[in-house]
């Protein structure tokens, strides 16, 4: 019915200065792998990555970036590994939401016998691939909610120590007060 996919889906902690890899193996030549990240919490919500290929060759790479979504064709067989940096200048841990997906590509044979499905296997595709969609937007939406809710948090603390710290400086004003009025009636009154 649809092509074959491996997928997975993973949420890691990754401390400060700790660098991170997953792996995905590429059997044959024109696989299509799909890399998408997220970063969920820490810091400024940023990490750097890097896409290698067999050999070590760099694919892609990028530097405090707050999400990734990259689909590419295998070129050829071998290991393709999927890395995160939590850079020098961070000092927190970053919890990251990463997919990988290994899925063949349609070959021509393959694309001989969609021409002839019926119109049900048609819609079993495009609701496959709407869903697929929908799951994106769901992964966008959550990892939005999840930065603001950090910056609600944070805004929250600073109202608070901000109010405690204008309820502190209003007592101490009252304070002075009293002291400086009890000090005017009690002054020694000098003769001349």
């Amino acid at each position: 019915m649809l092509a074959m996919v491996n997928a997975v889906t993973l949420r890691k902690w990754i401390a400060s200065h700790e660098k991170s890899c997953y792996f995905a193996w590429a059997d044959t030549p024109g696989k299509k792998l799909a890399f998408y990240f997220a970063v969920h919490q820490g810091g400024n919500f940023d990490i750097d990555y890097e896409v290698e290929g067999p050999n070590n060759r760099q694919l892609f790479k990028g530097e405090a970036e707050r999400q990734g979504d990259f689909v590419f064709t295998a070129t050829q067989v071998g290991e393709y590994a999927f890395c995160f940096k939590n850079g020098l200048a961070s000092f927190a841990d970053k919890l990251v939401e990463f997919d990988i997906t290994v899925e063949d590509e349609a070959r021509p044979e393959d694309i001989a016998k969609r021409t002839k499905r019926d119109e049900v296997m048609n819609s079993v595709v495009v609701i496959a691939s709407d869903l697929q969609q929908i799951t994106k937007f769901m992964k966008y939406f959550r990892l939005r909610e999840n930065r603001n809710f950090a910056t609600v948090s944070s805004t929250e603390s600073r109202v608070w120590w901000f109010s405690v710290l204008e309820n502190l400086c209003v007592v101490l004003v009252a304070v002075i007060q009293v002291y400086a009025i009890r000090a005017l009636f009690t002054a020694k009154k000098t003769r001349l």
